[in-house]
């Protein structure tokens, strides 16, 4: 690979966007190749990163002049300050570069494919001595094998109350197991095995874990018929008590498998399906996994930073591409023979040479069994992306491009603030000091970066040091995303602390800003209350902004703010009364 970087112009200065026409030219002389490039603002932050195949061409077509009809790639082309270009030999080469960039910068005007890990799995923890079945909505790469998502909390619950009563599995916490000196009462009732017991066989415990991951797998003929032949030959010896017990493990079984059905009987295929639901610029993704001929599992994915232009066909090629090319992630994860879809993507015939898989389309015209199957199968993967995306939009709910663009105008910013981080300090005097962090990306909360902190250094009402420490502890961690905008809760006071904390920590193209609450006017003999609006006070600048009610900054900013404080309240009256409890447990 060869890197090759666009200079701008000498008469344009850093911190001013060259004219098109400029760019235009950079843009011709760049050398005939495949290749991917990168659009960097003022800063030297990489806003979009894209492949072409014949790269003079390509980058040409965004600095034409006049305006591009699909408004974000207007918007795009309007923040570029210069563009670098890494060659390639081929195409394929390309594309996977391209996948590998987007997902270690993440741009901030890429589609960018996110796990969703909203939804809730099982995990089976397979390193311990006695394995237990868990519930969590976490996946880490720690040797556990996790089964799901499912389509809900209770349903992943009842699946995980059905494996452990029909394998008698234990279900208590791992510390509780430690300490447990005799059996419990699930173990007397006949619902545990009791494994806490000393001397128990291992091995018969872990031949009941083998069984309950065969049937999150799928795996259950042999299982059922095992346990239809117990029932039968218990009862032959008119042995009724153990035969209703092989029932009652038969009925559970159907329960927990009635949505691992054969969709495709007889048959072997190895194939994954994907369809993307989508509405104005969200969008999700949902992918079957169908493996010997069985539906093994359903993935969720959120497509980030959809142009709502983006054709859907566009939209497929994106999420099959960065799925795909990032695959060696997911370890032990058998490849799919093929991909289905609902319609044929973007470069087809590249995406076929570089995963190596066949891409099948579903043809609407034929009505053989095979189509039958096929569509029923992408009907099943589009209902659950559209359910998928409508339970995402109202977690995400958010204030939209326009309340970023009249931030960045309000406040004189100098990029949009996709990511508002805002900072609040909550005690009672100095006692049960904490604070919190709260995270807005694109206008929306992001409450997987949320943040809250116990204050460990600062003894006393120090607001100013307990500032200090949350903020020095939050930008330790290099590793993530630096924000567009940090808010912190107060006016000229609270911004001063702030600034000089920044200053010390080396924290540099981070924009810093105040939001001071209205102030009421205490005029007794007054027939009515006057208040301020409320006030933004930013650096450099004497006199606070004002915040027109109603208006988008306002909703977005005091949105932020009031979720800050809401969240340290609601963290410091939690310590505050596990404080009292122990006070009182004491007395």
């Amino acid at each position: 690979m060869e890197n090759q970087a666009s200079k701008p112009a000498d008469h344009v200065h850093r911190g001013a966007l060259p004219n098109r026409a400029v760019l235009l030219e950079q843009a011709r002389a760049t050398k005939v190749s495949p290749g991917v490039y990168l659009m960097k603002d003022e800063t030297g932050a990489i806003l979009y990163v894209g492949k072409a195949k014949v790269l003079p061409n390509r980058l040409a077509s965004y600095f034409q002049t006049g305006p591009h009809e699909i408004p974000r790639t207007e918007m795009l082309v309007n923040r570029i300050h210069h563009f670098d270009v890494i060659l390639t030999e081929t195409e394929a080469e390309a594309l996977i570069l391209e996948c590998t960039l987007i997902k270690k910068h993440k741009p901030k005007f890429n589609v960018r494919l996110k796990d969703d890990k909203a939804y809730p799995y099982l995990k089976i923890q397979l390193a311990d001595r006695f394995p237990r079945i868990e519930w969590t909505r976490r996946v880490y790469r720690d040797g556990a094998k996790y089964f799901g998502p499912f389509p809900s909390a209770a349903s992943a619950r009842q699946v995980m109350y059905l494996l452990n009563e029909t394998f008698r599995l234990r279900d208590c916490s791992d510390n509780a197991f430690r300490h447990r000196s005799r059996p419990c009462i699930l173990y007397q009732m006949g619902k545990c095995s009791g494994a806490c017991i000393q001397g128990f066989d291992e091995r018969h415990y872990r031949e009941s874990i083998a069984q309950a991951i065969a049937v999150l797998e799928g795996k259950t003929d042999r299982l059922e018929q095992t346990l239809r032949k117990g029932m039968e030959d218990a009862a032959s010896r008119e042995e009724y008590e153990t035969a209703a017990e092989y029932r009652d493990q038969l009925r559970n079984l159907e329960l927990v498998t009635e949505t691992q059905v054969a969709v495709e009987a007889g048959s072997q295929r190895d194939r994954d399906v994907i369809h993307v639901a989508r509405k104005e610029s969200e969008a999700h993704g949902t992918l079957l996994r169908i493996r010997g001929g069985r539906l093994i599992s359903i993935q969720h994915y959120h497509l980030q930073n959809v142009d709502p232009s983006l054709s859907d066909s566009e939209l497929i090629y994106e999420f099959i591409a960065q799925y795909y090319i990032n695959r060696e992630e997911r370890e032990g994860e058998p490849p799919a023979q093929e991909i289905l879809l609902p319609l044929p993507p973007r470069d087809r015939e590249l995406l076929e040479q570089t995963l190596g898989v066949t891409v099948r389309v579903f043809d609407p015209g034929a009505a053989g069994p095979e189509e039958k199957i096929q569509e029923q199968l992408l009907n099943v993967a589009y209902a659950n992306a559209a359910y998928a995306l409508e339970q995402t939009m109202k977690r995400t709910a958010g204030h939209g491009l326009g309340a970023l663009e009249e931030v960045q105008e309000k406040l004189h910013l100098v990029k949009l603030p996709y990511r508002i981080e805002c900072y609040d300090i909550s005690n009672i005097q100095g006692q049960d000091a904490v604070a919190s962090r709260v995270v807005f990306v694109n206008g929306a909360p992001e409450k997987g970066l949320y943040r809250r902190y116990k204050i460990r250094t600062v003894e006393g009402a120090n607001d100013f040091a307990m500032m200090k420490e949350v903020l020095g502890r939050r930008f330790s961690h290099r590793d993530e995303d630096l924000p567009d905008l940090v808010l912190v809760d107060g006016g000229k006071g609270q911004l001063a602390q702030a600034e000089a904390i920044l200053e010390e920590l080396s924290v540099q193209g981070v924009c810093l800003a105040g939001l001071a609450k209205a102030r009421v006017e205490r005029d007794f003999q007054a027939k009515e209350v006057k208040s301020s609006l409320e006030r933004v006070f930013i650096p450099n600048r004497k006199n606070p902004i004002s915040l027109i009610p109603h208006t988008d900054a306002y909703k977005l900013l005091t949105h932020v703010r009031d979720e800050a404080h809401r969240f340290a309240i609601s963290y410091h009256r939690l310590l505050r009364g596990k404080r009292a409890l122990k006070t009182d447990s004491g007395t």
